[in-house]
């Protein structure tokens, strides 16, 4: 039942604390005002706060609360951690990675190039047979360090060694760039010839000379090339020109009074009659014909 205020009787007002004092008191705000989210506290505290003097007391008391409020209506931004200790260490420059060097050594097959001096370290590069890897001379158990891309980087050691693997008919790549010999023997021959003369003197430099351009049969037009060898050498090259007979544009070879031609390549090699001396039997020189601008190079 209300009571009924006698007649004179006053009510004294009920004086309510702020709502920033009130949260303060009850522990409201010091871990419940997270999931409220900060902009629901700062839409609350514009309409409830009117008095500057009260807002500022009551940032300077969130201030010392630490949480998301004081992130927030304190002004203070959290701090990040800093990142440099997660970034790696400079490069080294070429000239530092020069200095490493100590020599070099050549992959006997094709090597795989690893982070780390271990099976299970991941392969970062593969490296072709007969190329050569810088080594910096140091060794550990079994594995060799090596300069890849300016940077240390580990081998088996039983895949490098100082002595060049010799590559077989389909192994490594067909060098297209010009013969250190020299290119006079290039002149008025066709491309596909004069890819054959840069291909063998690439991979075989030891032959030392070539019979080009002349005034007999295909020789007249540029089709064929003569490469002077003998023996096994000889036997090496024509293996070479067939397994890249159609990157070369290669029609047919003759050597050792032997003939092997594209067309009729499921036969091999073919005798042929004999023609008087060494030369005329190609026993001193490998003789090749080319179809003339055939080749995928």
């Amino acid at each position: 039942m209300t009571q009924t205020p006698k007649p004179g009787h006053r009510r004294k007002p009920v004086v309510r604390d702020p709502w920033y004092v009130r949260a303060r008191r009850h522990g409201a705000i010091a871990t419940g005002v997270a999931s409220v989210g900060v902009a629901a506290v700062a839409a609350l505290s514009t309409s409830s706060v009117t008095m500057a003097d009260a807002a500022d007391s009551a940032d300077a008391a969130l201030v010392s609360q630490g949480d998301i409020v004081t992130e927030s209506l304190g002004g203070t931004a959290p701090a990040r951690a800093s990142r440099s200790s997660a970034e790696r260490p400079p490069l080294p420059s070429a000239a530092e990675a020069d200095a490493l060097v100590k020599g070099s050594l050549y992959a006997q097959k094709t090597v795989p190039v690893r982070a780390d001096a271990s099976d299970d370290s991941p392969v970062l590069a593969t490296v072709a047979k007969g190329k050569t890897l810088q080594i910096t001379g140091e060794t550990r158990g079994g594995w060799t360090q090596v300069m890849h891309n300016d940077l240390p980087r580990w081998v088996s050691s039983k895949l490098v060694a100082k002595e060049e693997p010799k590559l077989g008919p389909t192994e490594g790549a067909i060098s297209t760039a010009a013969c250190l010999r020299g290119s006079g023997v290039e002149s008025g021959l066709q491309p596909d010839t004069v890819r054959v003369y840069r291909a063998v003197c690439a991979r075989f430099p030891e032959v030392a000379n070539y019979g080009g351009l002349a005034g007999r049969g295909e020789h007249a037009t540029g089709h064929s090339l003569d490469i002077m060898v003998r023996g096994q050498l000889g036997w090496d090259i024509a293996a070479f020109l067939q397994a890249n007979r159609t990157q070369l544009g290669v029609d047919y070879l003759i050597y050792e009074q032997r003939i092997w031609t594209v067309e009729r390549g499921g036969e091999g090699w073919r005798g042929m009659s004999d023609r008087g001396g060494a030369t005329a039997n190609h026993y001193d020189h490998v003789h090749v014909t080319t179809v003339g601008s055939a080749g995928t190079l």
